[in-house]
């Protein structure tokens, strides 16, 4: 294992898109490929991270962001929005792998629960890939497959501010419910009330997990970026990643429906109608599991559908949808696109 240290180069990271241009970066760059890596980081300022395939316009509230310098970037992987701010710690992994159908978040944990057992945190894995304590969540894991190079990721709440978390993000309310929950706020948790140890520090936490990695790979090695790697991240944020394209994504759409599947996640669905027909599909969603090519001929299958329940439905069986999300998602899905359009019309 290669562990990429990162503590001379805080400059670098007060744009809050270099993080996510780095992951990418580190996945696709060929002096690294067959290594597994790993590296931290934490943001400089408050940002909010969406997920690959979530419709920014449904997950944040803009005014509030707008009002108090909030960050907003988008990342590769999927997964649902988060916010984060200086005391949250992020861990990635980088490692190789033939395609993936199931993540498997357990294997690359372990160091991270075995560094919050040693403080006193007795913290476990529940649903797909989150990291909770007295069933409030702290941290919540991300994946993503570029070719043969798999990334696992994670955000550790150490001391965030959960009061901003909840101004700033705005989840559906059918995944809130899902959860029993009223709000982002009575959700989650930091780390920190609950360590025992006078003073411990984010960097505290961050050495100690690197503690706990070096048991697990005794020939860890360490590196640096050089100035050229750091600029060719610089490039991808410039390129790609730091563009309004791939942040806020081609625009609204008039018609928006989204529906919660339990241990599954959020799918959501954008679209426009033009002479009865479904138009401009776009698939949101803070789903781990879907990737882009899936997403792609998914939304290909529904451009030029009639807005027919029946015939939505067969289409959405067709593309494998109840495999995706759940047994009747399909028809779920279906039936809100319809009433959607007839409300709208209406």
């Amino acid at each position: 294992m290669l562990y990429i240290d990162m503590s001379d180069d805080e400059d670098y990271f007060k744009d809050p898109v270099i993080p996510e241009a780095l992951s990418v970066y580190l996945q696709k760059a060929p002096q690294f490929q067959g290594q597994e890596l790993l590296y931290f980081y934490h943001p400089m300022g408050p940002v909010v991270i969406l997920g690959h395939y979530q419709d920014v316009y449904h997950e944040v509230n803009f005014p509030y962001l707008r009002e108090h310098q909030i960050g907003l970037v988008r990342r590769n992987p999927g997964g649902g929005a988060v916010f984060v701010d200086p005391e949250d710690l992020t861990f990635v992994y980088i490692d190789t792998a033939q395609k993936v159908k199931t993540p498997k978040f357990s294997h690359y944990i372990q160091p991270i629960l075995a560094a919050l057992h040693e403080v006193g945190i007795d913290a476990k894995q529940t649903g797909r890939n989150d990291l909770t304590y007295q069933g409030k969540k702290f941290s919540g894991m991300a994946f993503a497959q570029i070719e043969d190079r798999v990334l696992y990721g994670g955000t550790l709440m150490f001391d965030v501010d959960t009061a901003t978390a909840n101004a700033v993000l705005t989840p559906s309310k059918s995944k809130l419910a899902d959860k029993g929950i009223k709000s982002v706020r009575s959700r989650v948790t930091n780390l920190k009330p609950y360590i025992k140890q006078a003073g411990f520090t984010r960097d505290d936490l961050q050495r100690l997990i690197l503690k706990h990695v070096r048991a697990l790979n005794p020939d860890l090695q360490m590196r640096h970026l050089t100035t050229a790697e750091w600029n060719a991240i610089k490039e991808l944020v410039r390129t790609k990643l730091g563009t309004h394209q791939w942040i806020y994504g081609s625009g609204l759409t008039d018609y928006y429906i989204d529906a919660y599947f339990h241990g599954v996640g959020s799918f959501g669905l954008g679209f426009n109608v033009r002479d009865n027909q479904l138009a401009d599909v776009k698939i949101h969603g803070d789903l781990i599991s879907m990737n882009q090519a899936t997403a792609d001929q998914l939304e290909k299958r529904l451009t030029g559908q009639p807005v027919n329940r029946d015939t939505l439905q067969d289409t959405l069986v067709a593309a494998g949808l109840d495999n995706l999300l759940a047994a009747g998602a399909s028809e779920e899905i279906a039936g809100k696109v319809v009433e959607a359009v007839t409300s709208h019309d209406n």
